[in-house]
């Protein structure tokens, strides 16, 4: 089963420039039938030394779930000089654990001038961790027992920046808003469980 695209949603894709018709067929199959009641296309370019790597990200909200497109250019070798990977994954709105918006503004060193200069919108639903382990030491500096390691389990599922300087004022208001629509989604949806 596959769902048609609203119209935006496509001509998002189509602006992004990467691989639209790629990302419309990977983010069709995994709607399964779902209306899309919010979406947000984030193209990227890295540099990787003299390699030039594009990226897309799309996220996508249904009543039930968020759906997260990711397209990436794969490197090249002697039998597939040029392919890009399109891999999504479909999460349960439920399994969302928390959200986040980070905004950055600029000041005259008094005064905020303007809107967000960018934004940081992230969402965890322990979908992946990112472990930071370092050896463990004691106080005593003479010391030579191993002390094993230490560390930190933090989630690291979706973390999207959007800066004004590089992707325009209208892409900063489009990421507030569409963590807007997936606050009011989870609203609904906890009010509805009661």
């Amino acid at each position: 089963m596959t769902t048609a695209l609203p119209s935006q949603l496509r001509a998002d894709l189509e602006t992004a420039g990467y691989f639209p018709q790629t990302a419309a067929r990977n983010l069709e199959l995994s709607l399964r039938g779902a209306t899309v009641l919010a979406h947000l296309v984030r193209p990227e370019t890295t540099f990787d030394g003299s390699e030039v790597r594009r990226h897309l990200t799309v996220v996508v909200l249904t009543a039930s779930h968020l759906i997260i497109a990711h397209l990436d250019d794969d490197p090249a070798d002697n039998l597939n000089p040029s392919q890009v990977v399109a891999t999504c994954e479909r999460i349960r709105l439920r399994r969302v654990i928390s959200t986040g918006l980070s905004q950055v503004f600029d000041t005259d060193g008094s005064r905020v001038r303007g809107d967000e200069a960018e934004v940081t919108l992230g969402i965890t639903w322990s979908g992946s961790r990112r472990i930071d382990l370092e050896r463990a030491v004691c106080d005593d500096p003479e010391c030579q027992a191993d002390h094993g390691y230490t560390g930190t389990v933090a989630p690291a599922d979706l973390a999207v920046r959007i800066s004004a300087l590089a992707d325009g004022e209208r892409a900063v208001a489009e990421g507030i808003a569409f963590h807007g629509h997936l606050i009011d989604a989870l609203d609904a949806l906890e009010d509805r469980d009661g």
